[in-house]
């Protein structure tokens, strides 16, 4: 908007003709502009911290304040009153910037170490993996969107593997033995052994390569069926420790849990350190009501979750681990009236509640993330469940558990509720992840049923 169209406004008309006006640069006169209105518009008789920081965050940030400092100075001098709450919102948005702590992006990129590249390959293995490729868009193989680029990532793994051991870069049980044992016992960068799960997952997609090329002979693809289910005997006893984790936690502590940390944000001096507070209270409190799994650093305003009818909803949300398969439902999630003050803090932060439905719009149209850091990089993938980790000794993934658990107390009948909760089409996922305490109420439940039977046969 040049200067005429601005100046041309009603609430510049007494003014309109003030060489201070004519003359100041058009930036700070637009910035001044957008102020006045923000404050027209919000009934703001007097600007506060809040007003100008909500201003701001509205309209560019830091640079924003920036301007209309100059602005203020221009037009006013030093005794503009607006100049104090500016700065001190000023002072607010400089402290999140500034922010030290690590930002990651959801998926970091980095240099693969283990991995040889696609292109030193053997022809034979890119002749197979072209027939699946093939295969696959005739229709002929039903594979999750992103099974080729596994297979392609992991047998780029096993070559190089063959070839810092000086072995022919082919499929033999020899060959496989050998990567096994070194899978089974390498660490990750993190220092710590691989999990059974990632050991698993990448067998599976070797299997996957040699069953779909069809090049190899059914007895090789039995001997890594023979590796995965001592792969999977592993699985199963770290899932023992998931549910002895999960016996640990009393869930009626996890709500006030995420409630003190949300109440104690206030005793925190920078603004940054609020915000950090806010998230780990929100990452306690929303998840275990609808567990989405590794999704919540993902999810955006807007594009995935909308404001409708009183609640955050999930809207045409599909959840990434099986949103691929055909015909796959919508997810039906949706942040608990009880929870969803805590996402009003993320959008609210220090600001007057009398902003919130402003900033949930603006959060809806821009697509903001729930989940972000003070300076506004994005969490990592696992931010969820490192919270959950400091302060229940376990991941997030606890989370379909405890909906089992709750169910499994009203009735059996109601674990289907919890199956559509935790996005579970088996009676096997069902089975896995229910814990100890759900089986032994369900225990308890027949044994008093069976306890009645008898009683009526003793009358």
């Amino acid at each position: 908007m040049n200067r005429h169209e601005i100046l041309a406004k009603p609430h510049w008309q007494p003014n309109a003709a003030s060489p201070i006006l004519l003359n100041m640069p058009l930036a700070e006169l637009q910035a001044l502009d957008s102020l006045v209105e923000f404050k027209s518009a919000h009934n703001c008789t007097e600007l506060t911290p809040s007003d100008c920081h909500v201003w701001a965050r509205l309209n560019g940030g830091l640079n924003a304040i920036d301007t209309a400092i100059a602005a203020m100075l221009t037009a006013d001098g030093t005794a503009a009153a607006a100049l104090a709450p500016l700065r001190a919102s000023h002072a607010s948005l400089s402290a999140c910037e500034r922010f030290e702590g690590i930002s990651r992006k959801p998926r970091r990129d980095y240099q693969r170490k283990i991995s040889l590249d696609p292109e030193d390959l053997p022809e034979y293995w890119h002749q197979h993996l072209a027939r699946i490729r093939d295969r696959r868009d005739d229709g002929k193989i039903k594979l999750a969107p992103d099974l080729y680029d596994r297979m392609m990532r992991k047998i780029c793994q096993y070559g190089w593997f063959l070839r810092e051991n000086g072995m022919d870069l082919d499929f033999n049980i020899t060959a496989l033995r050998a990567f096994y044992a070194y899978e089974t016992t390498r660490t990750s960068n993190r220092g710590a052994k691989l999990r059974p799960a990632t050991i698993t997952a990448t067998f599976n997609d070797l299997r996957d390569f040699m069953r779909f090329s069809k090049a190899y002979p059914k007895t090789l693809i039995k001997e890594l069926d023979s590796l995965l289910v001592k792969l999977r005997d592993r699985g199963d006893m770290e899932t023992s420790q998931k549910f002895a984790a999960l016996a640990n936690i009393d869930v009626t502590t996890i709500y006030p849990r995420a409630h003190e940390i949300l109440k104690r944000v206030r005793k925190y001096a920078n603004p940054a350190h609020r915000h950090i507070q806010r998230n780990r209270a929100m990452a306690i409190a929303v998840p275990p009501l609808t567990p989405l799994r590794r999704e919540w650093h993902d999810l955006r305003f807007g594009r995935d979750l909308i404001w409708s009818d009183g609640r955050y909803r999930l809207r045409d949300y599909k959840l990434r681990k099986t949103r691929h398969r055909v015909g796959r439902e919508t997810y039906p999630g949706s942040v608990h009236p009880s929870v969803q003050h805590f996402v009003d803090t993320r959008l609210l932060q220090d600001d007057d509640d009398k902003y919130l439905e402003t900033l949930r719009k603006r959060a809806e149209e821009q697509e903001w993330p729930l989940f972000v850091h003070p300076d506004g990089t994005l969490v990592a993938e696992d931010y969820v469940s490192q919270v959950w980790s400091t302060e229940f000794g376990t991941g997030a993934h606890i989370c379909r558990s405890i909906v089992y658990d709750i169910v499994f107390s009203i009735s059996e009948d109601a674990t289907l509720a919890g199956m559509l909760l935790n996005d579970h089409t088996s009676q096997q996922a069902r089975k896995k992840y229910t814990g100890d305490r759900a089986k032994q109420a369900a225990l308890a439940a027949a044994g008093k049923e069976i306890g009645d039977i008898f009683d009526e046969f003793n009358v």
